[in-house]
């Protein structure tokens, strides 16, 4: 990691302390930047917290720094470099673009078999729990050429800008470009994390112009007036209610994926600073998923209260499945039971409990 910079824009202090510059920042090589990004996929602009990577995904052409599936089977191409890099524009476009193209060109079996070979995360685990089987939607994306193309660098320059912003507007409606800039500082054992993204506006402007298809990525705005127009009035009170209520309680909503129907997650932090998602609404089968898998970071303790008290407000879960599944799965319940306001509030008390949790999680390995 490189040696602090005299003009920074991030000051760090204890509380109660002086504000001070970071001892170090950015990355040791663009290795350190992809293992970010593979830990964590959902840094990326709209890919969800259950995401699963692979590293160097063998293109024929070289390897892909990262090959991202997300749970509604939309495919996301990562190619990682730094500011440092002298000819960061033309590699960087060339290789995503080239990755990607190779990949459109692969049989979603060749896809499936090439992913396991690599020792990827089980597809089977990720699109099982989802009423709609996403598989046909990552077969159609790969046929079709249909990705997401990401290039993250740890300082985006205008000459990415301009090169991003072209593309978006001169390709097919079936590319995304997005460049993401992941600015790093480290202060002791803190560490800072600044994402900014850029192309969503461009992306997005292409996406309009698509005729007959769902947007890219819904927003919690999306899920009222869906439940409404499909006659479900009384369910969308229940949920908007219920929406208020744990933002009351410190919440914040985030959009769902690129289903045929509106989702959206329930979002929140632990009193140790972890962020959890309790909760994802979902208008495709009308049903609240509660997302033991994206509470773990809170502790085993604190997953199995929130079944109980989830089972004591009669959520319709069968706790034995659930603790068989070691707590990793997201089953759903009638979004219909939060019409009843005591139920409501007695799910909304449990998910803040929550967030008074103050174990930080375990980063061994």
């Amino acid at each position: 990691m490189s040696a602090p910079r005299e003009n920074v824009d991030v000051l760090i202090r204890q509380q109660g302390g002086a504000w001070s510059a970071p001892t170090s920042h950015g990355y040791a090589n663009e290795a350190e930047l992809q293992e970010l990004l593979f830990l964590q996929p959902s840094l990326i602009e709209g890919v969800s917290a259950e995401a699963v990577a692979v590293r160097e995904f063998s293109t024929g052409v070289g390897p892909a720094d990262l090959v991202i599936v997300d749970v509604d089977g939309s495919l996301t191409v990562v190619e990682c470099k730094l500011a440092s890099n002298a000819d960061i524009r033309r590699t960087i476009i060339g290789q995503v673009i080239d990755y990607a193209a190779r990949l459109a060109e692969l049989a979603p079996a060749d896809f499936v078999e090439q992913w396991h070979s690599q020792e990827g995360p089980s597809l089977n685990a990720l699109f099982d729990s989802r009423p709609d089987d996403p598989r046909g939607a990552l077969e159609t994306n790969l046929s079709a050429g249909v990705f997401t193309l990401v290039l993250a660098v740890d300082a985006i320059n205008e000459d990415l800008r301009r090169i991003v912003r072209f593309l978006n507007t001169h390709t097919s409606a079936g590319m995304r470009l997005l460049a993401i800039e992941l600015r790093r500082a480290v202060h002791g054992s803190t560490e800072v994390l600044i994402p900014t993204v850029y192309g969503l506006e461009s992306a997005d402007e292409k996406d309009a112009r698509r005729s007959g298809r769902s947007p890219a990525r819904w927003t919690h705005a999306d899920v009222d007036p869906h439940l409404r127009e499909h006659g479900h009035e009384e369910l969308a009170d229940a949920l908007a209610a219920f929406k208020r209520e744990l933002e009351a309680a410190g919440f914040w909503v985030r959009g769902g994926g690129t289903g045929s129907a509106p989702s959206y997650s329930i979002w929140g932090r632990t009193a140790g600073g972890v962020e959890i998602v309790p909760f994802s609404a979902y208008c495709s089968d009308l049903s609240l998923s509660c997302n033991f898998q994206w509470i773990a970071p809170a502790g085993r303790a604190a997953q199995e209260r929130f079944l109980d008290e989830l089972l004591a407000a009669g959520a319709e879960l069968r706790k034995e499945v659930i603790a068989a599944a070691n707590f990793s799965k997201r089953p759903g319940t009638p979004l219909s039971l939060l019409r009843d306001p005591a139920r409501r509030s007695a799910f909304v008390a449990a998910a803040h409990r929550l967030t008074q949790v103050t174990t930080l999680p375990d980063r061994a390995g």
